[in-house]
């Protein structure tokens, strides 16, 4: 599966796609704002129609929101133009206009989302979504530093050993919060899987998985990871096994 604000809303935005989607890092991971920042209400948007990368990061500037996102997705796209006050939600959808794209809410309380496709007519009406493909941090920041690298294959690995039957067959969204060392200080699920179990399992996993390295100093938390479900989980599993 996969396991992928203020601004920069993107800067810690993951999607793990393996299991996780982490497609994450085989997990996503993304990063959101707190809750206590959550955006509220009507706000003032001034954005020109622009790429749509460099559009989903003012967006998230300005409204707080974060955004899991597979490059293979924004490249060569074009954001429309949002002038004027509404209502974040309103406001993304008017940006993702003509893109060919649409929102996917994660959780209910961490103002985070991913884009998917617009199913064509056929894909519709058989009930089928779009697959995703892996996805990677926005914001050049994340790419330059490659920390979204360690967080992929460090969540991959801890949930391949404890899951090897069920990695990468779910959807699943959580937030962490990294210690200083890289240990995982506190986790909150955003978004259940359907399945209590497996939720408190991955939930146990995450609390004392500590990563493959330190994150950057100045580095945006807490993280929010969703986990999507992957094409060949067994093959990501036994990617991150000869890293070890």
């Amino acid at each position: 599966m996969n396991t992928t604000l203020r601004a920069p809303v993107v800067s810690n935005a993951l999607l793990l796609s393996m299991c996780f989607a982490v497609s994450l890092l085989a997990l996503g991971v993304a990063c959101a704002a707190d809750a206590e920042r959550a955006p509220a209400g009507v706000m003032r948007f001034d954005l020109p129609a622009q790429a749509l990368e460099t559009a989903l990061q003012a967006f998230g500037g300005v409204s707080g929101y974060s955004v899991l996102v597979a490059a293979q997705l924004t490249a060569g796209r074009r954001a429309a133009e949002v002038r004027g006050e509404f209502l974040p939600q309103q406001a993304l959808q008017l940006l993702l206009a003509g893109t060919g794209l649409r929102e996917r809410y994660i959780g209910t309380e961490a103002h985070a989302f991913t884009l998917e496709p617009v199913p064509s007519d056929a894909t519709a009406a058989r009930g089928a979504a779009a697959p995703l493909p892996a996805a990677v941090p926005v914001d050049p920041g994340w790419r330059r530093n490659a920390y979204a690298q360690v967080l992929q294959a460090s969540i991959t690995r801890a949930l391949c050993r404890a899951q090897p039957d069920s990695f990468g067959r779910y959807r699943m969204g959580v937030q962490l919060w990294l210690e200083r060392s890289g240990a995982v200080r506190d986790v909150h699920l955003l978004e259940s899987s359907g399945m209590a179990a497996q939720d408190q399992t991955v939930l146990q996993q995450l609390a004392r998985l500590v990563m493959d390295a330190p994150p950057p100093p100045d580095m945006a938390q807490p993280l929010t990871i969703l986990l999507t479900p992957r094409p060949d989980p067994a093959a990501d599993c036994r990617r991150v096994a000869r890293q070890d």
